[in-house]
């Protein structure tokens, strides 16, 4: 099952930055994704809140709209350009477009990424972690990433040993709904796509 079954649907899919309006007028029509995206700026690593794990911070993200696949600088990526909807954050056993991932990062979700090899058990914990904000939390396996857990908000992120590590479930409770992307009070799970329309989204499926 692509998609873990948590909690009631979703409602009816919206389209564009927030509730009810279309893409088309959220960001003045879809654009040609830039191949690659331009790498932000980043700062200095600084203590997780509540936690010693370091977390970074990237700066000069863009927020603009494309059409298809995104070449991104960070592994996963912390934001930049992205489709013009979002992903609905949930549990997810497969991995996900980044270019739908993104724009959820941009409502204010937390993309909780693991390897695919990650312990199984390992992988329950960081599911169990959506039931600290089910309207934010995304969790899915990425292949290729630096550290075994990487929990990623718009613009900041932190690598983490195993699951077990404490600056995961602070870097949630910090960032989840969040106003980091810009777009405070925007939907995530609610209006956002499964995984086979993001895939078709974006030209992947």
């Amino acid at each position: 099952m692509r998609r873990l079954l948590l909690g009631a649907a979703a409602a009816a899919v919206l389209t564009g930055c927030s509730a009810g309006v279309p893409a088309e007028e959220d960001a003045g029509g879809p654009a040609t994704a830039p191949a690659p995206a331009t790498a932000p700026e980043t700062t200095e690593a600084e203590a997780a809140p509540g936690a010693e794990l370091p977390v970074t911070r990237f700066d000069g993200l863009s927020n603009e709209h494309v059409e298809g696949t995104v070449a991104y600088p960070e592994v996963p990526p912390v934001g930049g350009p992205h489709n013009a909807r979002w992903l609905a954050c949930d549990v997810y056993d497969e991995p996900v477009p980044p270019e739908t991932a993104v724009h959820s990062l941009e409502h204010g979700g937390v993309w909780i990424t693991h390897r695919p090899d990650l312990p199984a058990d390992e992988v329950e914990q960081l599911a169990a972690l959506r039931a600290l904000d089910e309207e934010y939390v995304l969790v899915s396996p990425f292949d290729g990433l630096p550290a075994p857990v990487v929990v990623t908000a718009w613009g900041v992120q932190l690598q983490a040993g195993s699951a077990a590590d404490p600056g995961i479930e602070a870097f949630v409770r910090e960032y989840a709904g969040g106003d980091q992307g810009g777009e405070p009070g925007a939907p995530c799970r609610t209006g956002g796509l499964t995984l086979d329309e993001a895939r078709e989204a974006v030209g992947a499926g």
